[in-house]
């Protein structure tokens, strides 16, 4: 049987492609801007309180082209692009102002018993933080659209752990040029894992999305 076209006049196949070509696009561009950031800040020996807000605003920047990368992937006419782009970058804001906690946080001891549930719970907002706010605007095109949400809660929990990779391998004598390079390797393989671990729900928000709008125009006539 033949398989149904992704979105008008796209086949499956050609959609998958676009999904991952434009998600790990925008991604791998927008984790150079936090790293390059953070780099930059490290070097200038920049004090924790001008750290924290500045890597968040990084961290949204990297959300909007991220939001930006999906946009496209997803196609015109399934989300409105500049809600999209918002509701992502705002979503990584909220994930970066979790993630950047501890190291602002004096005495922070993560092996404490009385820490640990503080943690979890941060992991588990960090990681629902943008497809929550996704889910915002994707519930307007799409019915039911909840799942997005531990889908990709899924995708980034394995997605990010690449980030963690270069850890065994680097220390305070890593020369920078070598350290850039780690990290924005693991940025790649990162973006790359998240665009192809959730393309499939992708396709299967443009269905959903298509199958609405048949609904929609039956009804109408």
């Amino acid at each position: 049987m033949k398989k149904a076209d992704a979105a008008p006049g796209l086949p499956r196949r050609a959609f998958l492609r676009r999904w991952v070509i434009a998600v790990t696009a925008g991604e791998a561009l927008g984790f150079m801007i936090p790293a390059a950031v953070g780099g930059v800040l490290a070097v200038a020996a920049t004090p924790s309180f001008l750290v924290y807000p500045l890597m968040i605003a990084a961290g949204a920047c990297e959300g909007a082209l991220l939001g930006l990368g999906q946009s496209i992937g997803f196609g015109s006419s399934v989300v409105r692009r500049s809600s999209w782009v918002a509701a992502t970058a705002a979503g990584a804001a909220v994930a970066w102002s979790v993630g950047m906690l501890p190291s602002t946080i004096n005495d922070f001891d993560p092996g404490s018993p009385s820490v640990v549930p503080w943690i979890l719970a941060g992991a588990v907002l960090l990681l629902v933080s943008i497809p929550a706010l996704q889910w915002l605007v994707l519930r307007r095109v799409i019915r039911p659209a909840f799942w997005w949400i531990p889908v990709n809660v899924g995708v980034w929990a394995v997605g990010i752990l690449w980030t963690l990779a270069p850890s065994p391998f680097i220390d305070e004598r890593t020369a920078l040029p070598v350290l850039f390079g780690t990290y924005l390797l693991a940025g790649l393989l990162m973006a790359l894992t998240v665009a192809s671990l959730s393309s499939l729900a992708a396709l299967r928000v443009v269905q959903l999305h298509s199958r609405t709008e048949n609904q929609q125009a039956e009804v109408t006539n």
